[in-house]
């Protein structure tokens, strides 16, 4: 049967459509450097993953400037004590100098110590060194292996000082890869530089957004394959420390740098940082360096109009109506807790404009944890975690508390899998439901 021209121009057209859908649909979202952009980061350490978070408050054309905020549990190894919840909360003020050409990324936060480290960067390398890196060279960067409980000083001449805990490495970029990461709540794949290179003897390794406005450490992975197996009585103990679960995953031989772990039975990398959700809408006008396309050599003045909360809540408004329901990464809790994190607000307000431009709207509020923990743990959690939310938006914005109700299912409902830091963070979340 032969097939008439109009009959294939229609089959050509519908083609070209599902083409152009499928390009939009992988098209890289923006992640400028703004006021307002926030960075939530997983790390594996020696007392299991935590979570920070690192929100760009305000910049301009010198400085740029930066909140760290972070949970984590802590124990001490010689001690019965039970562990405690440590909260760290900075600043940082990175030099937009050093944004352009810095050639040292002082990726550990310290409390009590200076706030600006000239010749640094802070949540990704440098302009220069992405560059570097895509002209396909070899380029030597600094990283800080610095740790908790130091004092350090940015004058060079003192002790102990920032820079003698930088230590080099020489760089190659080995691969253009996707990292998976949730950006303004929808989960994506974020092109990035893969660096690797070796210091000190252990292999290093760093994926960098491939945006050289913004190069930001999508994540990186130090001492690789430094943490040996566990041996067979290490095992036993690893074993009986799984029976208390709300223990810290502890450090197996304490003499050595490089020890066993219960998390990693079969060996691991010594230190990881991954970045698991990006919140890029801006308060300000995003950042240009000097030497960009379009830059002109000058950063903006940061002081927003308030332009982030609209652009989210225009996002949010569009899902309900459309989808009736929307996932949300971007309402933080303390760990294992129902309170909110102060870097809940943006979307707290988001909500609430929402609910204020439709008054006849209601909304089930749904709490969604991972599988870390028991059951009925994460079913109580998952049930207060949504119940707060509710709370902050009658108590603190005076919403009618009759337009909303409440629910949580604990980790009877992932999205993705709870094997990986990205897996885990993805199923981390509250669900809105439009229902009326």
């Amino acid at each position: 049967m032969k097939l008439r021209f109009p009959t294939i121009l229609s089959a050509l057209l519908v083609a070209l459509a599902l083409t152009a859908a499928l390009a939009q649909t992988n098209v890289q979202p923006s992640v400028p450097l703004c006021p307002g952009l926030t960075v939530v980061t997983a790390i594996s350490g020696n007392t299991g993953d935590y979570e920070s978070i690192k929100t760009i408050e305000s910049m301009d054309a010198k400085e740029v400037h930066l909140k760290y905020s972070a949970e984590s549990m802590t124990f001490d190894p010689f001690s019965s004590d039970a562990p405690k919840l440590k909260q760290t909360n900075l600043h940082r003020t990175i030099l937009t100098s050093d944004l352009t050409t810095g050639a040292s990324y002082q990726q550990v936060y310290l409390e009590k110590s200076a706030e600006t480290i000239p010749g640094t960067t802070a949540i990704g390398t440098s302009q220069a060194i992405l560059r570097a890196l895509k002209a396909g060279g070899e380029v030597e960067m600094k990283f800080s292996n610095a740790y908790g409980g130091l004092e350090l000083t940015t004058d060079a001449n003192k002790r102990p000082n920032y820079y003698d805990y930088l230590q080099s490495v020489k760089l190659k970029r080995v691969a253009t890869v996707k990292v998976p990461v949730v950006v303004n709540d929808q989960p994506t794949q974020l092109t990035a530089i893969r660096a690797q290179g070796e210091s000190v003897g252990d292999k290093v390794e760093f994926d960098f957004l491939d945006n050289e406005n913004n190069p930001l450490t999508l994540a990186f992975r130090m001492g690789i394959g430094a943490v040996p197996p566990v041996t067979q009585d290490e095992a036993r103990f690893c074993d009986e420390w799984r029976k208390h679960p709300e223990q810290p995953m502890p450090q197996l031989n304490l003499m050595s740098v490089h020890a066993g772990r219960c998390d990693m039975p079969n060996g691991g990398d010594l230190d990881t940082l991954r970045v698991i959700k990006i919140n890029s809408r801006c308060n300000g006008p995003a950042a240009m360096l000097a030497g960009s396309a379009g830059g002109g050599g000058k950063m903006p003045d940061g002081n927003g109009t308030g332009a982030a909360e609209s652009e989210g809540a225009r996002a949010l408004e569009k899902a309900l109506s459309q989808d009736k329901k929307v996932d949300i990464y971007s309402i933080y809790f303390s760990f294992n807790s129902d309170k909110l994190r102060d870097e809940s607000q943006p979307t707290l307000k988001d909500i609430a404009e929402v609910m204020r431009r439709h008054p006849d709207w209601k909304l089930q509020v749904n709490g969604h944890t991972d599988a870390i923990g028991g059951d009925q743990f994460n079913l109580d959690l998952s049930k207060r975690r949504a119940a707060a939310v509710k709370n902050a938006l009658v108590q603190q914005f005076k919403i009618g508390g009759d337009r909303f109700s409440t629910s949580g299912y604990g980790k009877s409902q992932p999205k993705d899998t709870n094997d990986t830091l990205e897996g885990r963070a993805r199923n981390r979340r509250v669900e809105l439901m439009k229902i009326g």
